[in-house]
């Protein structure tokens, strides 16, 4: 708040019929990207004399809203709040000069200061808190090859700074390192990065819980120890090689199957045979059908 514009302006209110504005609230807090709304009332008797109404918005030394003869002189408002800020005209005949912001930004935060005059002069000052919390956490989990330990990092940005805290599945309290360093957007967030190097089994269930300095609410992640990753080049490697051997079994199998098919027929054909010599009274080798003629010939 410029002070001389204070001064300026309660001389010349000090010559007025005295009166008072009130606020609802004199702080407000609202979280980074939301609509905010700061109200100062002052007292309407009947209907309003917008050109007897003189309402100013200021934030430090910063112009926000200037409404005098009835308009609103948006010349005079300061580039941050191009845009964004906004007297609610229609909110002036119930004797409310509200103040709306949209999209909060960090730079918000601050005192606010509404000073109206309408047949008498006051003022008011307003505080307006701005928070960012660490909602969106991102989550990195990798495995050391030397040393079999698992590396849990989160990661999230918001605004005031925050501390994380590592706990087990049972709630005991681990040691992890966290830095902290500046976003590289334009609102300057705090990038805060913690990292738990711990020895742990497959499911095992960890939580990051980034905690804010004050009442606000806490974050909190959830990283599970996932299954050994596996190259999937191996895996199609390891089915290459059980294709193969089911292959050669059934190929082997095949083969034995055939083998004892033929050894069966053999050895059927073999007592046919038998069986067809007993049946004639002949040895092996012998030939009635020779001997006749031989009988024959001697005759």
């Amino acid at each position: 708040m410029r002070i001389c514009s204070i001064f300026t302006f309660m001389a010349y209110c000090c010559l007025l019929e005295a009166f008072t504005i009130t606020v609802p609230k004199d702080m407000y807090e609202v979280e980074y990207g939301s609509n905010v709304t700061l109200e100062c009332r002052f007292p309407v008797d009947k209907q309003l004399n917008l050109l007897a109404l003189v309402v100013y918005w200021e934030m430090k030394d910063k112009k926000i809203i200037q409404f005098v003869n009835g308009e609103e002189d948006l010349n005079v408002q300061h580039s941050s709040y191009s845009q964004r800020a906004q007297l609610l005209k229609d909110q002036l005949f119930l004797g409310k000069a509200s103040l709306q912001i949209t999209d909060v930004k960090l730079q918000d935060a601050g005192v606010y200061c509404c000073l109206i005059s309408y047949g008498g002069a006051d003022y008011k000052r307003i505080t307006l808190k701005v928070n960012a919390p660490y909602r969106k956490i991102n989550q990195r989990m990798s495995l050391d090859p030397v040393t079999s330990e698992h590396e849990l990092t989160c990661q999230a940005e918001g605004y005031p700074e925050a501390e994380v805290i590592w706990t087990s599945s049972d709630y005991q309290i681990l040691s992890g390192k966290t830095t902290i360093t500046s976003s590289q957007r334009e609102e300057k967030l705090f990038n805060v990065t913690s990292t738990l190097r711990v020895n742990a089994t497959t499911n095992e269930i960890f939580y990051c819980t980034f905690r804010r300095l004050g009442p606000e609410e806490n974050s909190t992640a959830v990283l599970v120890i996932p299954e050994p990753y596996v190259d999937p080049a191996r895996k199609r490697t390891h089915w290459v090689i059980l294709g193969a051997l089911l292959l050669l079994i059934a190929v082997t199998a095949i083969f034995c199957l055939k083998r004892n098919v033929r050894m069966m027929d053999v050895e059927k054909c073999g007592s046919r045979d038998m069986k067809s010599e007993k049946q004639n009274g002949g040895k092996p080798g012998d030939d009635p059908e020779g001997d006749k003629k031989s009988k024959l010939v001697k005759k």
